[in-house]
Formats: structure tokens, sequence, C-alpha cells
């Protein structure tokens, strides 16, 4: 009987840990709006929202940005994947200390992106 109340304890231990990696909480994300915009190419249309983005590393050891990603999300808990992102706000190490900044495009087809009002960083990059 013990063995199954430690076998279930550590199962579910697992995935509290495994929910709590898929966002960093030492890494602070400080998002401001830049503009908005639309692009048209023939029928095709999408809508763009881009934020000037800062990340800076709280504690802890440095952090990989390749392995991250960030996501945009209107009050009403609607996802948007990133475009187009500067460079060094996805590669190299984030240091303690050393905050990076760039731009951030996120776009869609609905213009819904355009709510867009937070940025978050995640090791979830689908």
């Amino acid at each position: 009987m013990n063995f199954f109340v430690l076998l279930a304890s550590l199962s579910l231990a697992g995935f509290c840990f495994a929910a709590n990696a898929s966002n960093p909480n030492n890494i602070a994300v400080y998002a401001t709006e830049q503009s908005q915009g639309s692009i048209s190419i023939g029928d095709k249309t999408a809508y763009a929202k881009t934020f000037e983005v800062s990340l800076a590393k709280l504690s802890g050891d440095n952090v990989d940005l390749s392995k991250l990603c960030l996501v945009a999300y209107s009050p009403d808990k609607k996802e948007y994947k990133l475009d187009t992102v500067d460079e060094v706000l996805t590669s190299g190490s984030l240091k303690e200390g050393k905050p990076v900044k760039g731009i951030a495009m996120f776009t869609s087809e609905n213009d819904d992106v355009l709510k867009a009002a937070l940025v978050k960083i995640s090791y979830n990059c689908n």
C-alpha cells in the first residue's frame, strides 16, 4: 500500500514540475507596444502588432534564448505566435544583470492580433 502512495505522489510531482517548466519564472519580460499595421499581397491580408521587448534574467544560471520563444496574448486569452523578431531576443545566453532589448512582431490573418497586450516567454515553442 505504501509503495502505491509513494508512486502516485512521485507521478503527481512530475506533472507539477512539467507545468512549471513551460514558463520560466526567473525571466522578466517588459513589452511596450510600438505599432499596429497590416500587410496585403494580392488577395491575401494579415494584421501585425509590434512590441519593443526587454528580457531580464532575475536569478539563477544563464539561459539559452534559442530554447525559448515569445508569445503574445490578448485579454480574452487568445495566443499569437511570433512572426518576426530581432536576433538578440532569440539567440545567445541571457545572463543575470545583462538584459537584452529588441523588436518582436506578431501577425495573424485575423485582426484580433491588434488586441494583443501581453507578451510572455515560454519553453513551449510549437
